[in-house]
């Protein structure tokens, strides 16, 4: 419970930095997870650079993870895919080998695998499969 008290005491000024100063429509923040959509990537990469020096005056950095992703990309938020789904390790699995063979056959690119790469093994870091 005090997490969630810290994380509303602290980010408030945030959200409000957020919405009212970069004017960003659509804006999700769960704690201290959250997502921005904006049309266009290069006002993304402004907002992101404007965010951490926010968070510097607040004596707060975002974390390494933190990344601009394109919507269609396959990206985690609180544990679930971007269907609303949790993720599952064996699913993880097969859709990382099928990115691999995707990406082998150039119908994308290295960055595109990469990320998935890396959300996916963040992913690993917290959920544990259930033994049978």
């Amino acid at each position: 419970m005090t997490s969630q008290i810290l994380a509303i005491f602290y980010l408030n000024d945030l959200d409000h930095y957020i919405k009212e100063k970069l004017k960003i429509k659509y804006y999700v923040r769960y704690q201290d997870d959250f997502l921005l959509f904006h049309p266009s990537k290069n006002y993304l990469n402004i907002c992101f650079t404007k965010i951490k020096e926010f968070l510097a005056n607040e004596k707060l950095v975002l974390n390494h993870k933190s990344r601009i992703f394109k919507s269609s990309n396959h990206f985690i938020f609180l544990g679930r895919t971007i269907d609303g789904k949790y993720a599952k390790y064996r699913e993880v699995k097969r859709k990382i080998k099928y990115k691999k063979f995707l990406y082998e056959s150039n119908v994308i690119s290295l960055n595109n695998f990469i990320s998935s790469i890396i959300c996916y093994k963040n992913l690993s870091k917290v959920y544990k499969p259930e033994k049978k």
